[in-house]
């Protein structure tokens, strides 16, 4: 490959290019005392069509010196190029630039190289290199006759509406269409669309087809009727026959407000609490969500409109109460049976109260705990607010062990489930006596009585049942861990009783 240097001197410009095997592939270079740039140096087109323009290459001159520079022409070395720029002659001050736009038509398949002039008044010049391919396109292909693809359809309106028919195409564009009414072409319904004037109801019937056309032939759609119906009566403003109803509800539940309304529907609705519209509540109906006491008092109320105008409804007003509690107390909240004599039963009561203010029901009673049993409350049982119910709690010791346990209440009180501890010690049973004796009296008697004391001096109690002839006895009524103080009376054969004897201590263990 041959590579070839030409050097230009013009002015203090030095301009260069580089042919390698007959093609420009290099750039100018600017070397002059005013400093102007053309940008960019070089333009490539590419490809283009042979008898076609590219598009648009926008070059741009720019005066960097600190000179006002005039330029006088700007011109292309070949036809091919064409530059399209201001009116000439320019003056450029310091920082100014000059844009223009080049465009690439070849006349033949063939590769162009070129080259664009500025030239200055000083007789400088400034160019920018220019290249481009003319590539032969093909023919076009044969055109193809239109064919219908979307015929029109059947319109139905009322009077003084408009009607719109559409119809596509395919084959070769551009097309050309002409809509008919019947059998004759509409003046100016020239586009794949066609939309009538306002329309009577002598319009009603009438047939509206499309001839759509080609440089290949042309195609007729089918016909479309058109059917105009008359204006429906005027429009009644809405009237509301069934007012919102105020609720009362728990907190927690939801409220239901509703309106009646009579009019031309279509109606549309909005409803409002206190001032503010509800987003989304656009029907006839509307439920709250779940209440609570801060909703009471609030105001609700509808706004129904339709095409003849609009009536605001009177206003609800809610009122929320506070939901009721259920909540079951015991008292006293535990039990101690002290220590109980094994085989003996004691009982102490409780009373369980609703002390809230819903109804409460009794669903388990269960008791844990050997020896312990509970009866008086029952399954099933309701109590109302503030009813109250008797709990008796027995302890029956088995053994001598201490002894813990709980009665629990299952129900739907919010406390559920409620207890009652317990605790209870058995207490092993032992029998004591005391053998009493004493001394015959000197006088003539029938017996004697015994009698009893937990304090010393008395006062006493009469164990005997009846006087006792001998001069002993046995009393087998004493308690453990006690101490009796006992003395003795004579009986004469009068029935009459002597004063106490001297008193004796027993100490019971």
């Amino acid at each position: 490959m041959r590579t070839k240097n030409h050097t230009y001197r013009a002015g203090h410009t030095i301009l260069r290019r580089v042919i390698v095997g007959g093609l420009l592939l290099a750039v100018s270079a600017f070397v002059h005392a005013s400093q102007l740039g053309v940008t960019p140096s070089s333009l490539n087109f590419g490809s283009q069509g042979v008898g076609t323009a590219s598009a648009p290459m926008t070059v741009q001159l720019t005066n960097y010196s600190h000179n006002q520079i005039k330029v006088t022409n700007v011109a292309s070395s070949l036809s091919q190029f064409v530059f399209a720029g201001p009116t000439l002659p320019v003056t450029l001050n310091p920082g100014q630039s000059l844009t223009g736009a080049v465009k690439f038509g070849p006349a033949a398949a063939q590769t162009y190289s070129g080259r664009l002039m500025f030239t200055f008044n000083t007789g400088w010049k400034a160019s920018a290199y220019l290249s481009g391919t003319g590539v032969q396109t093909p023919p076009p292909a044969a055109a193809a006759s239109p064919s219908i693809t979307t015929q029109p359809v059947s319109r139905s309106v009322t009077t003084g509406q408009t009607a719109a028919f559409a119809v596509a195409a395919t084959g070769t564009a551009p097309f050309s269409y002409q809509w008919y009414k019947n059998t004759t072409a509409i003046s100016g319904a020239t586009s794949s669309s066609y939309t009538t004037p306002a329309t009577t109801t002598s319009d009603s019937g009438a047939l509206f087809k499309a001839i759509v056309t080609n440089s290949a032939g042309s195609v007729t759609s089918a016909s479309a009727t058109l059917t105009v119906n008359a204006a429906p009566a005027a429009a009644v403003s809405p009237s509301i026959s069934t007012q919102p109803v105020s609720r009362a509800v728990t907190a927690g539940q939801t409220a239901a407000f509703s309106v009646a309304n009579t009019g031309t529907a279509p109606f549309s609705y909005q409803w409002y609490k206190n001032t503010t519209a509800i987003s989304g509540a656009m029907s006839s109906s509307y439920t709250t969500p779940a209440t609570t006491t801060s909703d009471s008092g609030s105001l609700f109320k509808v706004i129904i409109t339709n095409s003849a105008g609009s009536v605001t409804s009177a206003s609800a007003t809610l009122t929320v109460n506070a939901a009721p509690t259920a909540s079951l107390t015991v008292n006293p909240s535990s039990l101690a049976f002290g220590t109980i004599t094994i085989g003996a039963k004691s009982t102490i009561p409780a009373t369980i109260t609703n002390s809230g203010t819903a109804g409460i029901t009794i669903s388990n009673v269960s008791i844990s705990g050997a020896g312990f049993g509970a009866s008086g409350v029952t399954t099933g049982q309701i109590l109302a607010p503030g009813q109250t119910a008797s709990l008796s709690v027995t302890f029956t010791p088995s053994t001598t062990t201490g002894v813990t346990g709980n009665v629990t209440i299952t129900s739907n009180a919010t406390n559920s489930p409620t207890a009652v501890s317990l605790t209870g010690t058995g207490l092993q049973t032992v029998s004591h006596d005391v053998v009493l004796s004493w001394n015959a009296s000197s006088s003539s008697v029938t017996g004697y009585n015994v009698y009893r004391g937990q304090v010393s001096g008395g006062p006493y109690t009469k164990v005997t049942s009846a006087p006792v002839s001998v001069t002993s006895d046995v009393d087998s009524t004493v308690q453990s861990g006690t101490t009796y103080y006992y003395t003795v009376t004579s009986i004469d054969s009068s029935h009459m009783e002597s004063g106490f004897s001297n008193e004796t201590p027993a100490i019971i263990p």
